[in-house]
């Protein structure tokens, strides 16, 4: 497995990568740590907006590397529907449409939980409050892409 270059500082073999798209620095640092905390065998990869997720799949399809197994996506990037915008070019476009997406958001509207199911998501997890409820919410990860 090839990590395009400049995305990290090393290249580990046998890492499932996870996508982490998440503009808040606060929230991608949790889920990072926590991530390589709780389940063994991943790398977390960071993307703070649409435009470089998106660069960031298509330099790996490109240039043959890994594609993540899962994608984690907050909705508001910092723009109300900016999640849903990467959501539906990944369920459009015929390399990217099978990997699963996790909806991480703090909205609890159910609008924006039914829009995100409709537009492709496989799951929509609520944003916790404290660490003890970010490492529980982060139990139901490995099922999403572990099959």
């Amino acid at each position: 497995m090839k990590i395009p270059a400049g995305l990290q500082p090393f290249v580990i073999e046998h890492l499932d990568i996870i996508l982490v798209v998440e503009d808040n620095l606060d929230d991608q640092l949790i889920l990072h740590y926590l991530l390589r905390k709780q389940i063994p065998g991943i790398l977390p990869v960071g993307a703070t907006s649409v435009e470089q997720a998106f660069t960031y799949l298509t330099n790996c399809h490109t240039q043959h590397f890994a594609l993540p197994s899962l994608i984690l996506l907050d909705l508001y990037l910092p723009d109300p529907g900016d999640g849903w915008k990467l959501l539906r070019q990944l369920r459009n476009h015929p390399v990217y449409q099978n990997i699963p997406v996790v909806i991480v958001s703090s909205s609890t509207d159910l609008n924006d939980i039914e829009q995100s199911y409709q537009c492709g998501a496989c799951s929509y997890l609520i944003k916790p409050i404290t660490l003890e409820g970010w490492e529980q919410m982060l139990q139901s990860i490995p099922p999403l892409f572990r099959k």
